[in-house]
C-alpha cells in the first residue's frame, strides 16, 4: 500500500507543520494572509484537510470492498468532506442559534451549541448504521470501530470545543486567535493523519491476509 496516497506518516506530519509555520509566519510579515489562514475555507490547509478527508473516502471504499461493515465509515467520511467544503454545520448552528437557541451557555455562544445540537442528529443517524454494523461485525472489525470512534471523538473536541474557545479569543482579532485556530483546524487535521494511518495498516493486514488464502484456494 506504498501508492502515492497511501505513503508514509511522515509526508503528511511535514506537511501539516509546514501549513503551521507558514501561517504564523505570514501573520508575523503581512497580518492574515487568505492562503495561510487555517480559519479561511479553499485556503491551503483547508484545501489540504480536504485532500486528506478525500483519502479516507478513498480508503474506507476499498474497506468496504472486504468488508461491508465499513461502509459506515465511508458515508461518515464523505459526509465531513461535503460538511467540511461547504461550511454546512456552520451555517446550520448560526441559524439554529439566531431562532432556535435561547442563549449561550457557559462558554459555549449560541451559535456553538446550534453546531452541536445540528452534529448530535447528523451522529445519530449514522450511529443508527453504526450500531447496526458494530454488532453484526467479527471480533477484529469490532476492534477497529473502537479505533475509528475514538478517533472520531479526538476529532469532535478539536472541532466543537476547541472551536468555541477559538471564537472567545477573536474579538478582538490577533495572535492568539490565529494560534488557536491553528489548533482547531491543525487538530482535525492531525487527527485525520492518524486515521489514514489506521486505513492503511487494515489495507496492507487485508492484502497479506487475501495472498495468504489464495494459494489455499487454489
Amino acid at each position: 500500500m506504498d501508492t502515492l496516497l497511501f505513503t508514509k506518516d511522515q509526508y503528511y506530519f511535514a506537511g501539516l507543520l509546514t501549513l503551521c509555520v507558514l501561517s504564523v509566519a505570514s501573520y508575523a510579515y503581512a497580518g492574515n494572509v487568505f492562503l495561510f489562514n487555517f480559519d479561511k475555507e479553499y485556503s491551503l490547509p483547508s484545501l489540504y484537510h480536504y485532500l486528506l478527508l478525500s483519502i479516507c473516502c478513498f480508503g474506507f471504499y476499498q474497506l468496504m470492498q472486504l468488508e461491508r461493515a465499513y461502509d459506515v465509515w465511508f458515508y461518515a467520511f464523505a459526509y465531513l468532506l461535503v460538511d467540511d467544503m461547504t461550511t454546512l454545520h456552520e451555517t446550520a448552528g448560526w441559524l439554529l442559534g439566531k431562532h432556535v437557541i435561547p442563549g449561550p451557555l457557559w462558554f459555549f455562544s449560541a451559535r456553538s451549541l446550534g453546531e452541536i445540537s445540528y452534529l448530535a442528529v447528523v451522529g445519530g443517524l449514522l450511529g443508527v448504521l453504526l450500531i447496526k454494523r458494530f454488532f453484526g461485525a467479527n471480533a477484529e472489525v469490532r476492534k477497529q470501530f473502537i479505533i475509528f470512534a475514538c478517533l472520531i471523538v479526538l476529532f469532535a473536541l478539536f472541532g466543537v470545543l476547541v472551536d468555541s474557545i477559538h471564537e472567545q479569543t477573536c474579538s478582538p482579532r490577533g495572535l492568539l486567535c490565529l494560534l488557536v485556530g491553528i489548533l482547531e483546524d491543525g487538530g482535525e487535521i492531525l487527527v485525520t493523519i492518524f486515521i489514514i494511518h489506521q486505513i492503511r495498516q487494515l489495507l496492507i493486514s487485508e492484502t497479506e491476509n487475501a495472498s495468504q488464502q489464495s494459494p489455499q484456494g487454489l
